[in-house]
């Protein structure tokens, strides 16, 4: 099993309006909600501005307002047909501009002629939708067990060679090239350690319910994310003991108390 990632450039601001007014188009939006996605897309100025000194302005004929909940959705539906390009062979993964081809390859396989073709279809496709493919931070990454042997085929794009590497981040989660979770485990950690050092000094300067705050969004989002997917009882124990540490801060608690009793004094 493999996977290529594409990196894309811009993405959001990419996106082409009149593209993307006809895909809307060819879903079924039509009438006045398309009128008020025109609208909403049209008639953006944008100029520059240095040292107090403003260029005229000039209409946005591209992209997606971001920050907004629409502009994740509209980039979506401009991105929506390109699974359709290699759904017989292989599977495309998208979420937002993050854009990974998973492909299997027969262990006795010398070439990856299917697989290039494929790449090729996806640069393609980019193009085409004036999409601006990174190719320095595109990469492949291949998944299988210690022992096997890999044919000595290229996967390439625009002629260039894709390097391998061993692990990569999808999604927030580092994936390595055996599947196993040490690395993802590895970075986690020392992020954990300095959320619990940030919930440490907030409690020492704010009052228990602030600090709560900075525990829920830096480190509890951190540890419970992708959970069902790495974690196991030994993890769990060792982790729980890194939990331990910011909900003595909460407690003004010698760290002798079991962490439910904590946990139950603050409603989690």
């Amino acid at each position: 099993m493999q996977l290529a990632y594409f990196a894309i450039s811009k993405a959001f601001d990419c996106v082409h309006h009149e593209t993307l007014i006809g895909k809307l188009r060819h879903y079924g939006v039509t009438g006045r909600a398309l009128d008020l996605l025109k609208s909403y897309l049209s008639n953006r100025v944008q100029r520059v501005d240095v040292n107090g000194k403003k260029s005229s302005g000039s209409i946005v004929h591209m992209g997606v307002p971001q920050g907004s909940i629409l502009g994740p959705f509209l980039f979506l539906v401009y991105i929506n047909d390109l699974p359709s390009l290699v759904k017989d062979a292989h599977e495309i993964v998208l979420f937002a501009d993050d854009t990974s081809l998973l492909f299997k390859v027969k262990r006795q396989q010398p070439t990856y002629d299917d697989v290039n073709n494929a790449i090729s279809k996806v640069e393609k496709w980019f193009t085409a939708n004036n999409l601006l493919l990174n190719e320095m931070k595109t990469k492949c990454i291949r998944f299988s067990l210690p022992n096997v042997r890999h044919g000595s085929g290229t996967i390439s794009v625009r002629n260039k060679e894709l390097e391998f590497v061993n692990s990569t981040v999808f999604l927030g989660i580092t994936l390595d090239d055996r599947l196993q979770w040490g690395p993802h485990i590895s970075k986690l950690a020392k992020r954990l350690s300095s959320a619990a050092y940030a919930v440490k000094k907030m409690r020492n300067l704010s009052d228990v319910e602030t600090a709560r705050l900075v525990y829920f969004g830096c480190f509890h989002s951190l540890m419970s994310y992708g959970i069902l997917h790495w974690e196991t009882p030994r993890i769990f124990r060792k982790f729980s003991c890194c939990r331990s540490g910011p909900f003595a801060q909460f407690t003004s608690s010698d760290l002798v108390h079991p962490l439910e009793i904590s946990l139950r004094k603050l409603e989690f």
